[in-house]
């Protein structure tokens, strides 16, 4: 019996045991998520009784393991002791809450708009986190303060924030240029006061009205940080992204405050804004909030994906029927990284009055760039890029004119290797003399010349092979090669002219292989070209 007893306690130490080792090695698997938040006046602006007690609501609600603070003006350290947290002040406005032990301040610039601190995380891993506050110089917010038709003055408005980043980036990169840093994660969370000028792009003009480039949300993009809400959230939703303000709804509806992260080793896999409590919300800021996971610490050598150019005829088949969706169940069966297309409507009634562009990058779930040609029936008339991968950038390249105005479509893409590229999308006159189209082909030349990271280019070209339009890119770029007997991409129910091409450059960092035209009579006059490709390593001597 004693034995048996004794056999029993040893199972039972066994199982704990061994329970204990799962729940451990889970742990150090485990996401984590941060959260940036501008609580408002220490969050006692409804009351220094009932503010801050909702305050710690939201964030326990939340299951944020770090949480970035603006405004903390005295708050913090109650806030944090409620939630067992650690907290690292520095002044009264900016402050860290972390789940995690703080092992080093790693502060910089100025106290009031900037903290630091190193973290460690399970299974011996580092993160360097920053709260910051930016400034901005006039309101622009509320009621019958903000001027669409004075684009220069809006953007003086916010060049504060764009300034003081440019120093706290600078001034980061100095506090953590040594050795020991290497390879450790950077976030920079904050209330930034400025919008993005990804989510003020062509593509989101019917919700913003304007297409503003503002100068703040480039910095960190062009330094190889992630948005980590934009890439988890493709679509762009004002109402839905909005930060400021869910306390003023007569106020301007914008995305002020953002989680940028930069680090090989992690991805963002889930961003959401927080504004609802049960009683009252207790801030004029939604809270952002991004889950992230680690990932393999090898960096990708090479980037290989799938690349695909479509004129879609705004999405009008060959059966004269305009359907989107048949168009976007198209592009969804080809599963491509990027797609370049051609004769896309934005908000046109002959295709229904929609944000094309916008409603295929929902119904593919991909990040989306829009750039006219030119107005039409009250609309706008151009072309679209959708990537998988988060864009950095958007610029319309403006050709010279021919029998309609033409852009080429620019979009920098972010890749998983941490590289950037760029997608190009180009539709050339179509007219039989070649004069309007091989100027267009010429300016966009130029362009590509002055590109230093890779990029495809690809589109509608309007013309043959062996054409002068045509040698002047592949006499300087690597092609995608179709079938010599099966190139044709137009018209779609019996193509006899290959006019859609796809190009790279540099020529020696891509190759291509099973490029086809897909048997796709219905949905547009044009055919989908589609390749695999494969972007290989920096040679070592160029790095």
């Amino acid at each position: 019996m004693r034995n048996r007893k004794l056999l029993l306690i040893l199972f039972a130490f066994l199982v704990s045991h061994c329970a204990a080792g799962q729940k451990n090695a889970l742990h150090s698997q485990e996401n984590f998520r941060v959260m940036s938040w501008n609580i408002w006046h220490g969050g006692r602006a409804d009351g220094a009784d009932v503010g801050p007690p909702r305050v710690v609501d939201v964030i326990r609600d939340s299951r944020a393991d770090i949480i970035a603070l603006q405004e903390t003006y005295g708050s913090g350290e109650w806030i944090a002791e409620q939630l067992g947290f650690h907290f690292h002040p520095r002044g009264t406005n900016v402050s860290l809450l972390s789940r995690y032990p703080i092992i080093e301040d790693i502060s910089v610039f100025q106290e009031f708009k900037c903290v630091g601190a190193l973290l460690a995380l399970p299974n011996q891993r580092h993160i360097a986190c920053y709260s910051i506050w930016l400034p901005y110089a006039k309101e622009i917010w509320e009621p019958a303060t903000r001027n669409l038709d004075d684009l220069t003055g809006l953007l003086a408005a916010c060049q504060p924030s764009a300034d003081d980043l440019t120093a706290i980036w600078s001034a980061i990169q100095t506090r953590l240029a040594d050795d020991k840093y290497r390879g450790v994660p950077i976030v920079i969370a904050g209330d930034f006061n400025s919008m993005s000028h990804l989510d003020y792009g062509e593509i989101g003009l019917d919700q913003y009205k304007a297409v503003i480039e503002w100068t703040t949300s480039p910095i960190l993009l062009k330094a190889g940080f992630r948005d980590a809400y934009r890439e988890t959230n493709p679509l762009i939703d004002r109402q839905k992204d909005r930060t400021w303000s869910p306390r003023f709804q007569d106020h301007e509806q914008d995305r002020i405050d953002f989680i940028y992260y930069r680090s090989q080793a992690l991805q963002a896999v889930q961003s959401v804004t927080i504004d609802t409590h049960a009683e009252l919300f207790p801030s004029d800021h939604a809270a952002v909030r991004s889950e992230f996971s680690w990932q393999p610490q090898a960096t990708p050598s090479e980037f290989a994906g799938r690349v695909v150019s479509y004129n879609i005829r705004h999405g009008r088949g060959m059966d004269e029927r305009v359907d989107l969706r048949r168009t976007g169940s198209v592009l969804q069966e080809l599963d491509a990284d990027f797609i370049g297309l051609q004769e896309v409507d934005f908000n046109v009634p002959r295709s229904g009055g929609v944000n094309q562009a916008q409603e295929l990058s929902k119904q593919l779930n991909m990040h989306a760039a829009f750039g006219k040609f030119m107005n039409y029936q009250g609309g706008q008339y151009g072309m679209a890029i959708l990537s998988r991968h988060p864009l950095i950038d958007v610029q319309a390249i403006q050709l010279p004119e021919g029998n309609e105005p033409r852009i080429a479509l620019s979009a920098e893409a972010r890749l998983p290797t941490g590289e950037s590229m760029f997608v190009v999308n180009v539709h050339l006159d179509w007219v039989r003399d070649d004069a309007f189209r091989f100027a267009q082909a010429e300016r966009l030349q130029e362009y590509l010349e002055q590109l230093t990271s890779p990029y495809l280019l690809l589109g509608d070209f309007n013309d043959l092979p062996g054409s002068r339009t045509l040698n002047l890119f592949a006499d300087r770029m690597s092609e995608a090669a179709k079938l010599s007997d099966a190139g044709a991409t137009f018209p779609a129910t019996a193509p006899n002219l290959e006019i859609d091409y796809i190009f790279a450059s540099p020529a020696a960092r891509w190759s291509f292989q099973d490029t086809r035209v897909l048997n796709e009579q219905v949905t547009s006059d044009h055919r989908p070209l589609v390749t695999r490709f494969v972007l290989s390593p920096i040679p070592a001597g160029n790095r």
